[in-house]
């Protein structure tokens, strides 16, 4: 094999590598990679970054979304991030996969304190060599509030 040769399959190995450690062509981290961009909104503009993660149904009703309505959803709640767990990935299909996952962060807009835990079911499609999030199902959403008094 030729110097010539030898370098095109390097560097050909070396981009296939690069491409399948970016959030682009691995649905987990495209899904943490749009869970982390939501929790730092700051401005209504941001909206293009989350559509931009977003196909289908999902990305129509965010775009249709006015800035008003965004910034309540976004910015002027006091959400702050906890962690993010991936419970469990099913591959539909080559181009199709779902994720189930649990979302934990603060919300002081519920209340002084209150934890909101969320178990939701994420399915992405891959279209053109790039994840997005296609839909999200919502399965359970728990809130437990510090210093609670519970009356029997």
């Amino acid at each position: 094999m030729s110097f010539k040769t030898l370098s095109l399959v390097v560097l050909f190995a070396l981009s296939a590598c690069t491409k399948s450690n970016t959030g682009d062509a691995n649905p987990k981290q495209r899904l943490t990679d749009y869970v982390q961009v939501s929790f730092n909104v700051k401005e209504p503009s941001d909206k293009a970054k989350l559509v931009s993660f977003l196909t289908g149904g999902a990305k129509n009703r965010l775009a249709a979304w006015s800035d008003e309505q965004f910034s309540q959803a976004f910015i002027d709640t006091k959400r702050e991030f906890i962690k993010l767990a991936i419970r469990e990935m099913k591959s539909v299909s080559d181009t199709e996969t779902n994720i189930t996952y649990e979302l934990s962060y603060y919300d002081q807009g519920r209340g002084a304190d209150a934890r909101v835990t969320t178990k939701r079911m994420c399915e992405l499609v891959l279209e053109n060599g790039t994840w997005y999030i296609k839909e999200v199902h919502n399965i359970k959403e728990l809130i437990e509030y510090k210093n609670e008094l519970s009356v029997l």
